[in-house]
């Protein structure tokens, strides 16, 4: 796998430049320390080398979507799946995206990334060219039925690349609970994704177990001040649960408290690295 183009590192800087101002401008419900964590695992991909778009059913005005589409590099497409102005498909009524203000963001806030709008109801991709996509960060925030639900996490796992992240929303919301029913018929009946973690408003799933526990890896070395609790069980899979911390909020991480953090992971992987070496040497 191809690392990103030197030319996409520069691209990255519209993503620090919406963490630290230009999400709170955009109407949505995203809480920031979940951006946070989004972008970061986003940025991941990215280093280890996965290929792949980026997509969002329920974008809205895009405020989780614009995320997504500045951390994608140039050789990538972010696509945005919305029914807008069609309400007549809303049938839950739990959202209603204004086209025009989201192209208005998406030229503002996210002006070089190819961005591929699709007018349409998630029930009905089939009849468009996105089944064919090949996704590599899905969020899924789109009707809220059990049964759109489950369709919508259907639809990201036959587009997902091996070792794809999926972000479900609303799950563990009180006023939406045909979304956690949803997941569980989707569970039910045979869905693979894999849960690995939850922050806010958010549960992230992958493709497979490997996957969950690689990113369960990076979740911990990343936010360790963040990370409240783990190995909590949820749908027969272990998810460890990422709340708040100011040192992580999007205008946080800076100066010592950055340095500080860089060098425990220095120290923590040294550490990894010298026990690795006795158990070499216990075993001479």
């Amino acid at each position: 796998m191809n690392a990103p183009q030197r030319r996409d590192v520069a691209y990255f800087d519209g993503l620090s430049a919406y963490l630290q101002g230009g999400i709170e401008q955009v109407k949505g419900w995203i809480e920031p320390i979940s951006a946070v964590y989004i972008a970061h695992l986003s940025l991941e991909q990215v280093r280890l080398g996965l290929v792949g778009d980026v997509a969002e059913i329920g974008v809205h005005h895009g405020r989780l979507f614009l995320l997504l589409a500045n951390a994608t590099t140039s050789s990538e497409t972010a696509h945005a799946i919305d029914v807008f102005g069609d309400q007549e498909k809303n049938v839950d009524q739990s959202g209603h995206g204004d086209r025009a203000v989201f192209e208005r963001n998406v030229r503002h806030f996210a002006p070089t990334a190819n961005v591929n709008i699709i007018q349409e109801s998630s029930l009905d991709l089939g009849k468009t060219g996105f089944m064919d996509s090949k996704i590599r960060m899905f969020s899924i925030d789109g009707g809220h039925t059990a049964a759109i639900t489950c369709n919508d996490l259907q639809v990201a796992e036959k587009c997902l690349v091996d070792g794809g992240i999926v972000i479900l929303d609303d799950v563990l919301n009180p006023h939406w609970l045909g979304v956690v029913s949803g997941l569980a018929e989707y569970v039910r009946t045979g869905g693979t994704l894999v849960p690995f973690a939850v922050s806010p408003n958010k549960v992230y799933l992958t493709t497979n177990i490997d996957h969950a526990q690689k990113y369960r890896g990076l979740m911990t070395r990343a936010f360790p001040l963040s990370q409240e609790k783990v190995d909590i069980e949820f749908f027969g899979s272990s998810v460890d649960y990422y709340g708040y911390h100011a040192y992580y909020e999007p205008n946080g991480a800076t100066g010592v408290r950055r340095q500080r953090d860089d060098l425990q992971r220095e120290v923590d992987g040294l550490k990894a690295s010298l026990d690795e070496t006795n158990k070499k040497l216990a075993g001479n």
